[in-house]
Parts: structure tokens; sequence; C-alpha cells
């Protein structure tokens, strides 16, 4: 069966179903019938979504009874034709595909002994609409992980890759692994192919089908799922990483490392073999992470406020090695560029949930002078703002420091005469109390937003810079301006301004040393240089920054 047909199969049992109910009949007939349509209309919708997080199925496998008995109908449809299914079939109910390593179809507590006896350590479930065993009653020890997938339907290749990530981790630490879904065709097999795919980069789809059919007979992919998984591996994106390298600075955010450490280990451990490297005063982070490249590290998770996150950049700068990130600063402005408000909402969910699924970007970072640049260089305001934030204000006010210093950099309004190069050209002058050279900046960084939200991977900075005012009021009108731009990403306005370039040379007129920012450090210099390093880093990214 086609997956793009079925929607269409559960809409038609739905007008069916409505169109019966309204047959003047026993009321109770009526309502069932009403009830059975709305719910094949549910199942259609989430098949056109392609969203199994219609049953709400929970990590232990349950779901909850709020939606089992919305969904009686459908489920008791599903319940009635897998077991047809499963009386006809003569393949059992697990078969092993390779050494430890299972597949089957859905377990029942008579199938828990024969799991003892194939000495299975580890259930994956990838089905959606049928709730786990209570292992908790089953009397065996199993590690359990669900990955909803709908029926007939494909995963996408963050599943597949947390799905990999697991079975890889527990073949290592715990011993087999069973993979299943409702009958042990389709999405149970793709798991279990993709991850074969994953050990060896000669390995072909139709060779793995090929080996897995042979064993287990029933094993087939539709169109769809095999187009799927021929284009992952096709475009290498099936691998699995053994060992993360967390590097932590315990100090950052007012030391969040020492309540952050065990939930962030808790969340991982079932997928990676954890190496934690905890900064000091005499050992930074860029020696840490250099530390972790010459132990071969393939992932290097960066815990820390933004200055911690460039430092571990700058050493994995021109690498292979993947980055992940865990914000524990006080702005974590490079969060908010990769998840948005969900970084304040459940920073540490939102930065787990993203190294499991391990959607990576090959992203920009820039230089100023020597210092490594990944979002933004800020003369002015940004520099004066950050320099009233200091070390007590930020302990005592939070993120509100930062807006306490920017009122004071407005209301004082100095005005700096500047001398800049644009590309190598020539010099001009510009007269201005902010200029941002942003390589990525999140909303909240205001005086970023000159053409609205700077994009990591375009291979260009932004720069923007204010219109000189008299009074900080007017400095007021173009903060609004730029949050206009920020949000519309539409240009209004004289009062702020925007370029793109690859690289700007800054220096004051007067000839005394320029004040600037790096990422939120300060620094000062006869002159800074800022220019781009397009796609220097792998960074691990969420769905937001899929454009």
């Amino acid at each position: 069966m086609k997956v793009r047909q079925l929607p269409y199969y559960y809409l038609a049992g739905a007008i069916v179903a409505s169109a019966i109910a309204f047959i003047p009949t026993f009321l109770p007939v009526q309502l069932f019938l009403a009830w059975t349509a709305i719910s094949l209309l549910c199942v259609a919708s989430a098949y056109w979504l392609n969203s199994a997080s219609l049953f709400r199925k929970n990590q232990d496998g349950r779901i909850p009874v709020v939606i089992r008995l919305a969904f009686i109908p459908f489920l008791l449809g599903a319940t009635l034709y897998n077991a047809w299914a499963r009386h006809r079939e003569s393949v059992p109910a697990l078969q092993q595909i390779s050494e430890g390593l299972f597949v089957g179809r859905r377990l029942f507590p008579s199938d828990v002994e024969m799991l003892k006896q194939h000495k299975i350590a580890a259930v994956l479930d990838v089905t959606a609409e049928f709730d786990a065993l209570d292992w908790s009653l089953s009397d065996a020890d199993i590690h359990y992980l669900n990955i909803p997938v709908l029926d007939h339907a494909s995963p996408s290749i963050e599943q597949i890759h947390q799905a990999i990530q697991w079975i890889d981790h527990q073949r290592r630490q715990h011993g087999a692994v069973l993979v299943h879904c409702a009958l042990g065709r389709g999405r149970s097999v793709l798991m279990v192919a993709a991850y074969l795919l994953s050990q060896c980069d000669d390995n072909d789809v139709d060779k793995v089908m090929q080996h897995i059919s042979d064993i287990r007979s029933t094993a087939k992919l539709n169109s769809h799922q095999r187009k799927c998984l021929k284009s992952y591996k096709q475009q290498h994106q099936l691998a699995v990483t053994e060992t993360a390298w967390v590097i932590a600075n315990p100090v950052s955010g007012g030391g969040k490392w020492e309540s952050y450490q065990q939930p962030l280990q808790q969340a991982l451990a079932p997928y990676f073999q954890l190496e934690i490297l905890e900064t000091t005063p005499e050992h930074d982070a860029g020696a840490c992470a250099k530390d972790a490249l010459q132990q071969g590290a393939k992932l290097v998770i960066a815990c820390g406020g933004d200055g911690t996150l460039a430092a571990v950049a700058a050493a994995l700068n021109g690498t292979e090695t993947v980055m992940g990130v865990v914000p524990m600063g006080t702005a974590n402005a490079l969060s908010q560029v990769i998840w948005g408000v969900s970084s304040k909402l459940s920073p540490l969910k939102a930065a787990t949930r993203t190294i499991i699924e391990g959607r990576k970007r090959a992203v920009d970072i820039a230089c100023a002078n020597e210092h490594t640049v990944l979002l933004c260089v800020g003369v002015g305001f940004e520099q004066q703002m950050i320099e009233q934030a200091d070390r007590e204000a930020k302990d005592r006010l939070g993120q509100l420091a930062y807006l306490q210093g920017l009122w004071q950099a407005c209301q004082a309004n100095q005005q700096l005469e500047l001398q800049l190069r644009v590309d190598d050209g020539e010099q001009e002058t510009l007269t201005t109390a902010s200029v941002i050279v942003a390589n990525a900046a999140p909303l909240t960084t205001l005086l970023a937003q000159g053409n609205g939200e700077p994009v990591v991977d375009d291979g260009k900075l932004d720069m923007t810079w204010l219109t000189p005012v008299d009074g900080d009021q007017g400095h007021w009108l173009s903060l609004a301006e730029l949050l206009y731009q920020g949000v519309t990403e539409e240009r209004s306005g004289e009062r702020s301004n925007h370029r793109q370039v690859r690289s700007v040379e800054l220096a004051r007129a007067d000839g005394e040393a320029l004040k600037f920012v790096v990422d939120g450090e300060p620094y000062q210099a006869p002159k800074v240089k800022i220019s781009v390093q397009p796609h220097a880093i792998q960074l691990l990214v969420s769905e937001r920054l899929d454009y």
C-alpha cells in the first residue's frame, strides 16, 4: 500500500461513517459511527502532516487514556487487523538479523521469556499507535526507547539518527537489541537497515534489504521508505558517533554546571559514551577542545556562555568534528539563534534533543583580529552596554543587566567618528553611536537587526549602524525601528543603516585605541579587522534553521 494513499482511505472511511451516522437508527449506533468518523479523520490528518505525535505516546511506551478513548474505533480496527495478520504469518515473532540485532513484531507479555532466551537487553519500539509492554511488570531488565512512526510512513532523518545512535550504544553497553513495529515488516526493518548501513561505507541499500528479507521473508519496504533510505545513504547521513566529548565551564552563568551536569548525562548516556572535561583558569575551553581533537573526537559539546562556545569553535575551525551547544551563560545569544524562544523556556531539553537528533549544518564564523566570532563585533552602544553589565550586575539582574547597560549608553549618546574600509576598498568616514558587524544575532540583539536576523551560513557579514541623532529619545526610536525590521525582515525608515560585507576594518578617526566587544567579551586595539570564514564549523542545529 502506498503511504500517500493511506490518508484518503481513512478520509473515505470517515465520510462513509459520517454519512451512515445521519441515517435515523439506534442512537448509540449513530454516536459510535460519528465517533468513528472523527477518529478516522484525525488519523488521516496525522498522515497528511506526517505527525505520529497524534497518539501522544509517552517515553515509557504508554498512550494516555484520554487518547486511547478518543481513538478506540481506529485502535480497535488496527488491533483486529494485526491479530489477523499475525495469525496468517509463518515467520517467528522476532528474528536475528546480525549478531546482537533482532527485528520483530509488537510484543506481548507472552514474549518476555523469548526475550530472555535471546538475551535481549534493549527494545526499540517504532510504533505510534500501540501501547508498549509495562516493563516494570515484566520481570525483565530491558532498556526501552520509543520513536513513534506512523504505519507505512518513513521516519525523518532525525528519528533515524536517534535510532541508530541508540542501537549502537545499547549493543556496546548492554547486549542484544530488538527493533520492532506492529508486524516486523516495514518500520522496524527500515531502522535495522539504516543501522546496518551506518556500520559500513560499502553497504548498498538493495544488498542490505536482500540480506534482511533472506532471514525475514515478510520484510519489505514500500517505495517511499526505500527512496528515503537510499537518499539518506547517498547523502552520507547514516553515521553513528561512539563518544561525545563534553567541555564544561563550571563558572558559566554563576555555576549552572552543578545543576546541569546530572540531567545532561542522564539525557545523553543512552546514546553516547561521555567524556567530560571541565575548564580551569589554567586550561580553558579551547585547550580542552584541542585535547578532545587529539583523542579523535567526532562530536564536541560546549557547555557554557558565548565566550566558552567561541573558544571551542576556534579549536574546531576547519575540522570535520561536529559541535553541539548547551547554553549556560547569561545572554546565551547563540542558543537563541539556534532555538529561538525555546532556549529560554527549556534550554537543556532543547540542547539535548538537538544533540540526539544530530541535525548538523556547516555555518560561518568570523575573525576579529585574532579573536573568533560566532555572533558579532560591537562598537559604541554594544561595547558600552557590555562594559556596564559587569559580573556583579549580571549576578544581581541577570539579562536585565544588559538592558540597564543599553539604557545608560543611550543616555550618554556618545558619537564616534570612525574610519572604515569595506572589502579592502577605499577608506571611508562614519559618524555613529553604534555599529555592529554580525555573523549571527538573535532578535534580542536589536542593534544587529538592520536587515532582519542575519543568516548564519550565507558567507557574508551584516553591518548595521545608527544614524546620528540629538538626545537619547531619538535612539529609542531607532531601536524600535530595528525591532520592527528584526520581526518583519523589512527595511523601514532612515534611523538605521545596513550593508552586507565580507570584511570590514574599523578604527577611531582620532587615533585613540578602539574599544569593541566580540561575542560579549571586551577588547581594545588601535583597529579591528573583521572577516568572514564561510562554512568553517559543523554545528548541531534545530529544525528552526532548516531554511
